[in-house]
């Protein structure tokens, strides 16, 4: 008998819930001028607007990782999906029309954006737990990047979409349906998902494919439930290599938060297009992003499959990436030809999304029944500069009135996260605490980008 794919329908799963998940987070860059000028706000009130979401988001990773190692991705997730598009419709209410104050309804939008980080805060760990769960090792670093390059084919499918609806009907609109569609989707989760070893749709030839290449399959469930202690999180965190990825997640996110917050402000005030403009203009640098993402992926799996080490096959697209990613700095002077701006835009995203490997990274150094802790503890590094970095171009924009110190700051970070995986990544291992019982699976060939670096 031949074995089932029912992997495939559960990564067609994670596509669809991240193309929400990041609609979720980029309808208020959209309506960010709308809203601007509604509530008469200072650049740097807008900047804190749009990272109030990254501060509940970041702060709530550990405590989810945890909850997600001990109760599983099912009822977490589908919860974490329904309640997070229940407060972006709420936001849509935020209107003076229903508060008396303008300050009131500001408040409204910072507490809905709050506790949507909130809600989204399992999204990132679960994903990562199911594809290390679904696929064995040779896929994973692809079905990684299909999911993940929903997050820019939504973008550049919905953000036309959501411009329109900002010009012709108001920002309110945006979070109504944005919101609505989250909810349904919530309740199909729900109805749909399950592991590999309670779904009726995976027989065993599935389940031992998945199993003899390093998937979890219906093996080790007792490790996903073993207690998380506290020395072993104080043993990762004492290693470089678990650093050197801190400092390129964070390099990495910050590109992708001023593509999720600043990028339509500045496509409206740094590049002087109208709003309907600036919606068709950055679907281009999002679908630049969703190559990015799928040709980052199937060149690591690629190079894998064909006896690279996992050290070259992981390595080679994150440090690429991350130094043409630089480019975006260029943009500075072209601001009076919007074209050829957006072409450097649309190159340095596609960068960006090409060296989107931090989580396989991440799953091939933590054992499984470690990547729900330590999985938030990289996705608080990483959302740090949805806090910090469109707080900071805020601020570059108060005091400067103009856009080219930001574009000089996002070059400089991923300049530091490139310099992280050169002296601080060494070998991609698995680390494996003392006294734990997760199997230490062999290293495959040679390293070709670093020499070996004690963990």
């Amino acid at each position: 008998m031949k074995a089932t794919k029912s992997r495939f329908f559960i990564l067609s799963l994670l596509f669809i819930v991240t193309a929400i998940n990041y609609m979720d987070r980029a309808n208020l860059s959209v309506a960010g001028s709308k809203i601007q000028a509604d509530f008469d706000l200072s650049p740097t009130q807008l900047g804190l607007l749009f990272s109030m979401f990254t501060w509940f988001y970041a702060a709530s990773q550990i405590p989810v990782g945890y909850v997600l190692d001990r109760i599983g991705s099912r009822i977490l997730y589908g919860s974490a999906i329904i309640l997070w598009s229940v407060f972006t419709f709420l936001m849509g209410f935020a209107s003076h029309h229903l508060f008396a104050t303008a300050t009131a309804s500001f408040l409204m939008l910072l507490g809905c954006r709050a506790l949507i980080g909130i809600a989204e805060a399992p999204s990132f760990p679960s994903n990562t737990k199911i594809i290390a769960t679904w696929f064995p090792d040779h896929e994973r670093a692809r079905a990684t990047a299909i999911y993940s390059s929903a997050q820019y084919i939504g973008l550049a499918l919905l953000t036309p979409a959501l411009s329109f609806i900002v010009a012709e009907y108001g920002w309110q609109m945006s979070f109504y349906l944005s919101g609505a569609a989250g909810i349904l989707f919530g309740a199909f989760w729900l109805a749909k998902y399950r592991d590999p070893q309670h779904s009726k749709a995976t027989n065993r030839q599935e389940l031992d494919y998945i199993r003899a290449g390093g998937g979890y399959g219906s093996l080790n469930q007792a490790n996903v439930s073993e207690k998380v202690r506290w020395a072993d999180i104080a043993f990762f965190l004492k290693k470089r290599t678990i650093w050197g990825l801190f400092i390129a997640q964070f390099a990495c996110s910050s590109t992708l938060y001023f593509f999720l917050t600043w990028f339509i402000v500045y496509l409206e005030k740094g590049l002087h297009l109208s709003i309907a403009t600036a919606g068709l203009g950055a679907s281009f640098p999002y679908l630049m992003a969703m190559a990015g993402v799928l040709c980052g992926g199937t060149l690591s799996d690629m190079l894998l499959k064909k006896g690279a080490s996992r050290t070259l096959a992981r390595k080679l697209p994150v440090m690429s990436g991350l130094c043409l990613t630089m480019v975006i700095c260029l943009v500075n002077f072209f601001e009076d030809q919007p074209l050829i701006a957006i072409a450097i835009l649309s190159i340095a995203f596609f960068a960006n999304a090409f060296s989107n490997l931090g989580w396989v990274v991440w799953s091939d150094v933590i054992p499984r029944n470690f990547l729900g802790t330590m999985g938030g503890c990289l996705n608080i590094c990483g959302n740090l500069s949805g806090i910090i970095s469109p707080i900071v171009i805020g601020v570059i924009l108060q005091r400067t009135n103009n856009f080219q110190y930001a574009m000089w700051y996002i070059a400089a970070v991923a300049l530091a996260g490139l310099l992280a995986y050169t002296f601080l990544v060494g070998n991609i291992d698995v680390i494996v605490p003392p006294k734990s019982t997760e199997p230490v699976p062999p290293r495959s060939g040679a390293d070709a980008l670093n020499i070996e670096v004690k963990q």
